[in-house]
């Protein structure tokens, strides 16, 4: 019997593929760019690792949510640059302003901020790639960036601890 998470990867895959042509353009980059099917097919994988069979989309939901909270820097990492190597699979050859990774990941990266670049997405998988990184990207960075969790109550330990002796220090001989 086949591996579980390979064949709900696989079936993530041919629903992604089989919805493509609904869209009512030419076909977009995943049904023409065997390197995205690729790229999409790992991220597939990844996402329905460890389950039985069928993903539904509440697992998906709690595996993504569990992923990004579990490590939200390196979560961060990952997105950054999957997401900037996904836009530029996507855009490379259709988009004049995206001839290198390091343009791609200029855009990936101003798209957790304020959005500026002068390159903008231009298929329909990088604008789905730019779109997801906008939604989820700025909530990932701020927790990436915030403080540990459990930090603040230690630290109001020690300043706590501080006062105290602070205090006896002060207190009459």
């Amino acid at each position: 019997m086949a591996d579980p998470s390979s064949l709900a990867a696989r079936k993530i895959l041919e629903d992604v593929v089989a919805a493509a042509p609904s869209a009512g353009r030419a076909a977009p980059a995943f049904a023409r760019d065997e390197r995205l099917r690729g790229a999409a097919a790992l991220v597939a994988m990844g996402l329905a690792a460890g389950g039985a069979g069928e993903l539904s989309y509440d697992q998906l939901k709690q595996r993504f949510r569990s992923a990004m909270t579990r490590d939200p820097l390196d979560s961060l990492a990952v997105m950054i640059l999957g997401c900037s190597y996904l836009f530029y699979l996507a855009e490379h050859g259709e988009n004049p302003r995206c001839a290198s990774f390091m343009d791609a990941l200029l855009f990936i990266s101003t798209c957790l901020s304020v959005g500026y670049a002068d390159i903008f997405a231009r298929t329909a998988a990088g604008k789905a790639i730019a779109s997801f990184v906008m939604t989820c990207g700025p909530t990932l960075a701020a927790s990436a960036l915030s403080t540990p969790q459990g930090a603040e109550a230690e630290s109001r330990a020690i300043i706590e601890r501080l006062d105290g002796i602070l205090e006896a220090l002060r207190a009459p001989r």
